[in-house]
């Protein structure tokens, strides 16, 4: 019997992050129209109508990056993400070459980054969802009179601020009304910096290892996990992995609806190998005493598998026009999201691998009820068989010589992508890619001495 338990820390990104303050950077943006292309502004002739401007640095110290989206401040908001960890385990020998072992894993996980995604790292400067009810798509961008114009028209010698820039759209008399409902409206768009400290995890698993040492020619080992992974956010730093760019969240300001399964559960997972020495040629059970040349083509061959079995990953599915200012519009969910059909029936285009009818658009501005990942709906399962064989041609002592033939997805057993997870477009419900490789084979040749 063996326990144990422990506690772990993320490291700081206070202390470990490798971008510099926005004020000291610069993006050269072509600013094509400021009413949501109704008037004309920059051209290809003329891309920079005010000219070209450059970074700030320093010269306006903590009203620096006013009038612009603020895209990567300090802050002192962070936590070091703290990992709880626990397990308990069983180990019996069932016989002299056998052994079991079942063991309970579980971790719980806080103070996790949460929306960190490249384009919107840590951002704080987003409307509610009140607001956006209320004003719908049409009034949010509709154009207002702008109360921070004087900051960057005036004239010298008052007490304010002068902000000589150009370039932002803070010197017009109207802005978009989204712009001032933002919590920090001296920003148009992003205010973002380090990511939000407040993601939460919790991992439960039955783990159930089994071995078999060499007896009679055979030998096996392998792996069963039962799991169960959920989180508000999967993104953490890493964004671009897989599938976790996928699940963004719909309301920034409400984590708690953020609660699904994880992008990285795997409900079943079992992978395990055998070893078999076959019983043919001289000393072994069949062909005792058989004539080395024979022995030397049929005797003393080896072959091994490794199998894989894993439930497929959670799936998202989003609208393909998204109607959520600062967020990711999920569907309204009436029904269950898998149709059920078989995944050759999906790719040979005859069946949709959604249920159509389980979902509906919410409607401008309003949160879907679909959850972040559906956990009874996900992409195509794992099913993998690697094959080996191999034989030892003994020259003399001390020296011999090793074949060996590996074949990698040996039945040629192909594993399909995710289906387009869009609501909306030509793509949803649909596979048209492949995750694993085909049957690849190779052969080697080792002279030992």
């Amino acid at each position: 019997m063996r326990a144990g338990g422990g506690v772990y820390y993320g490291m700081s990104y206070a202390t470990n992050w490798q971008y510099g303050g926005t004020a000291w950077n610069k993006d050269i943006n072509i600013i094509f129209s400021k009413d949501s292309n109704v008037t004309q502004y920059a051209t290809l002739q003329n891309p920079f109508p005010v000219g070209f401007v450059g970074p700030q640095a320093g010269k306006y110290g903590p009203l620096s990056m006013w009038g612009y989206g603020n895209g990567n401040h300090n802050s002192l908001e962070f936590h070091n993400g703290t990992i709880y960890q626990w397990n308990f385990g069983i180990e019996r020998q069932l016989s002299a070459s056998t052994m079991i072992d079942v063991n309970y894993s579980a971790s719980r996980s806080v103070h996790l980054p949460w929306n960190f995604k490249p384009l919107t790292r840590g951002n704080r400067n987003y409307v509610s969802q009140a607001d956006r009810e209320k004003w719908g798509t049409a009034g949010l961008s509709e154009l207002v009179p702008n109360p921070f114009q004087y900051l960057f028209t005036q004239v010298a010698g008052m007490n304010q601020p002068i902000f000589t820039e150009p370039d932002s759209i803070y010197n017009d008399a109207t802005i978009p009304r989204i712009d001032l409902l933002r919590p920090y409206p001296q920003f148009p768009g992003s205010f973002a910096g380090l990511p939000f400290f407040a993601a939460t995890a919790s991992y439960n698993s039955l783990q159930v290892r089994f071995e078999r040492r060499a007896s009679h020619g055979l030998s096996f080992t392998g792996n069963y996990t039962l799991s169960k992974f959920i989180s508000t956010s999967d993104e953490g730093s890493n964004s671009w992995l897989g599938n976790l760019n996928s699940g963004p969240p719909q309301d920034l300001n409400n984590l708690a609806a953020e609660k699904s399964i994880s992008a990285n559960d795997a409900t079943h997972r079992a992978a395990f190998a055998v070893i078999y020495e076959l019983p043919f040629g001289r000393g072994r059970l069949v062909g005792n005493n058989m004539n080395r040349a024979l022995d030397a083509v049929v005797g003393g061959w080896r072959v091994n598998t490794f199998t894989t079995l894993q439930t497929g990953w959670p799936i998202d599915v989003r609208t393909s026009h998204n109607r959520v200012s600062d967020g990711r519009q999920r569907p309204d969910l009436i029904g269950h999201p898998c149709s059920g059909a078989s995944v050759d029936a999906v790719v040979d285009g005859i069946a949709n691998y959604f249920n159509l009818s389980a979902f509906s658009n919410p409607g401008d501005q309003v949160d879907g009820s679909a959850p972040r990942y559906f956990s009874d709906c996900r992409s195509p399962g794992m099913h993998s068989l690697d094959f080996g064989l191999a034989k030892e041609f003994s020259i003399r002592e001390g020296m011999h010589v090793e074949v060996r033939g590996e074949f990698f997805n040996f039945l040629n057993t192909p594993r399909f992508g995710l289906p387009g997870t869009n609501l909306g477009s030509g793509s949803f419900g649909t596979i048209n890619s492949q995750d694993n490789s085909p049957r690849q084979g190779q052969i080697g040749v080792r002279f030992v001495f």
